[in-house]
């Protein structure tokens, strides 16, 4: 317990170092208002890059086609110039699990 407290007391003044010392420019290397602005760059960033992927992947086709060596490949943008084919995508169906066959309980 002694040694994590010393870690965490060592990477908290590094912290307070790497915002208060000036370095470069007189500039610290981490100022506040330039951390934050990375932390909403990265948010928006992880954001629109969910919300292409959603809309992106909502009505996917998927195709494909034979390759130079005549194997079938599978994908949703096929490579130019080749002959494709539309894969109709069928619907997947489960069926639950019978409740009869989990693990029974051990009496002792």
């Amino acid at each position: 317990m002694k040694y994590f407290a010393i870690v965490l007391a060592l990477i908290a003044a590094l912290v307070a170092a790497l915002m208060f010392v000036p370095v470069k420019n007189g500039q610290p290397l981490l100022n506040p208002a330039r951390v934050k602005s990375s932390i909403d760059q990265a948010s928006g960033t992880i954001a629109g890059r969910q919300d292409a992927w959603l809309s992106e992947h909502v009505d996917d086709v998927l195709y494909r086609w034979k390759d130079s060596r005549g194997n079938w490949q599978y994908g949703d943008r096929p490579p130019p110039g080749v002959a494709v084919e539309v894969v109709e995508k069928k619907s997947v169906r489960t069926v639950p699990a019978d409740p009869t066959l989990g693990i029974e309980s051990v009496e002792e």
